[in-house]
């Protein structure tokens, strides 16, 4: 499975391309956060749909290559639990 590669701002412009992009994923959700330096409020609503989305199938979800803006941003956003893919949306 090859990862989708997020890009460095996560922010209301990229959420219906990213909505889009989630809805396309088979099976297990791959994403690579290596150039993300923001994420903002509706984008971080998709990662947690997205993870809620793979608990309720059965599947996996993996954010790879974690860049240290994105860590700090879903933490602020209460979002760790989608670093360690455990827990529940």
């Amino acid at each position: 499975m090859e990862a989708l590669i997020l890009p460095e701002i996560l922010d209301t412009r990229y959420a219906v391309p990213f909505s889009e992009l989630l809805k396309k994923q088979e099976g297990a959700f791959l994403l690579d956060g290596e150039s993300v330096q923001r994420v903002g409020g509706l984008c971080f609503q998709l990662l947690v749909s997205a993870f809620a989305t793979a608990q309720t199938l059965g599947t996996s979800f993996e954010i790879r290559n974690v860049s240290d803006e994105m860590k700090e941003n879903l933490a602020l956003l209460g979002g760790d639990f989608l670093l360690k893919g455990e827990g529940t949306a």
